[in-house]
């Protein structure tokens, strides 16, 4: 059920369908309104917006063809900037234009107000002389909200397109995504491997493994927590939100004391707080949004597209997102109350990982621009002003890998110097 509800979530048929259907019910109501209760609304609606039928046809059919029109240029459009999105950018924010609320709003108000006018059309009665109808006036309001809706996506898509928005909305989604985890981190506790294979000494265990192929998208640990209460065992995450799992991969162990049948059924309601698809979502997994800038910052640095400011761009943005997570520790956190039978425990992110993810595709790409590898330690050393003392060690070792690496090719006197300036300012800060 969740993951129907995500598929009409993000698709691109939610709001066409929801206002269509609206404009439709409308359409009817406005009908029998102008076929049954004409005298009396005209006690409540001024005769000005009143028109004849014969020019009600002549409105409606003028603005069905309007709406018609602005929906063919709106999804031709639309088509380009995907089409620029997946070729200058990557095919991963595709979806982040699909999903926009004014791009899809504006695909439903355009269709829904062809809709409404072309019923509208279907239902008015020309035959009777001076017959007064206000399909028209509400027809005439429509357009007036479609041709700012208009307006509204021109704006939207004249922004989208641009490198310096998209990565700037990536960096939001982030933040949010990272605040979420962080705050939940702090809230818990985080315990070591060796701590956590204690907990779980001489234990029976059952392991329990994925269904399905694909990427884990959301794991539901409140619905998690309450099974563990309920059955008083320990459910043992081994995986992170964004992973690939196969039919033959471990996702959790469940351990217990004594004798536990974990029928079927349990079983079955255990793998629906696991929500696993054929691709990854940026619902509960942050490190989705930081790979997208990381491909954006890739693209860039091609020799189709040749923009290194861009890449630079998006390396101060990793280093402001991971500054965030620089204080997280390795390991596995509880999700517990105090004296509480039947917990789980899942694994953290790690930030050594983290780290590594986010940089080495660009520094290996960039290589041979001094302002990418210049760029590169000035962003790790954002980071690194926020980082505990076992993730500043991780940075400086990183960064001597990253320099170690660079040390040898050709650069001249003065470039290197630049290279080595930073690389020693890190290390010193």
């Amino acid at each position: 059920m969740k993951k129907i509800i995500n598929k009409i979530r993000t698709s691109i048929w939610l709001y066409p369908t929801i206002y269509s259907l609206f404009a439709f019910v409308l359409s009817i109501s406005i009908t029998i309104i102008d076929k049954t209760y004409t005298d009396e609304s005209l006690n409540y609606v001024n005769e000005l917006f009143y028109t004849t039928s014969s020019l009600a046809q002549a409105v409606l059919s003028i603005i069905a063809g309007a709406f018609i029109t602005i929906s063919t240029f709106t999804f031709s459009t639309t088509m380009v900037v995907l089409t620029m999105y997946s070729s200058q950018f990557t095919p991963r924010v595709v979806e982040n234009f699909l999903n926009n609320k004014t791009t899809m709003k504006s695909f439903g108000i355009f269709l829904s107000g062809f809709i409404y006018a072309i019923t509208s059309l279907l239902f008015i009665d020309t035959n009777k002389d001076g017959n007064l109808v206000i399909a028209a006036s509400v027809g005439v309001i429509y357009i007036i909200v479609g041709l700012v809706y208009f307006l509204l996506f021109i704006h939207n898509v004249s922004t989208h397109i641009q490198a310096s928005d998209l990565i700037s909305r990536l960096h939001e989604e982030a933040i949010g995504e990272i605040e979420k985890y962080t705050n939940f981190a702090k809230e818990s506790e985080i315990i070591s491997e060796v701590k956590l294979e204690k907990i779980i000494d001489k234990k029976n265990f059952i392991k329990i493994f994925a269904r399905s192929d694909g990427y884990i998208q959301e794991i539901n640990y409140q619905r998690l927590k309450k099974f563990a209460q309920r059955y008083k065992c320990i459910v043992c995450f081994k995986k992170v939100v964004g992973q690939f799992v196969s039919t033959e991969t471990r996702i959790l162990i469940i351990y217990f004391e004594g004798f536990e049948d974990f029928t079927e059924i349990v079983l079955n309601e255990l793998h629906q707080c696991i929500l696993i698809g054929n691709k990854k979502t940026q619902a509960q997994d942050f490190s989705f949004t930081i790979q997208k800038i990381v491909e954006i910052a890739l693209k860039a640095l091609s020799p189709g597209i040749n923009d290194p400011n861009t890449a630079v761009h998006c390396l101060k943005i990793m280093g402001v997102l991971l500054r965030n997570l620089a204080n997280i520790e390795k390991g596995y956190i509880i999700l517990k109350e105090q004296n509480e039978f039947g917990f789980i425990i899942y694994e953290a992110f790690d930030f050594e990982v983290l780290l590594y993810d986010a940089y080495n595709q660009i520094m290996f790409y960039g290589q041979k621009d001094v302002s990418i590898v210049v760029a590169g330690f000035k962003s790790l050393r954002f980071i690194k002003a926020k980082a505990s003392q076992n993730n500043r060690e991780i940075i400086d070792e990183y960064a001597k890998h990253v320099f170690n690496k660079r040390e040898n090719k050709a650069f001249g006197k003065l470039e290197f110097s630049k290279i080595q300036k930073e690389f020693n300012d890190l290390l010193n800060f």
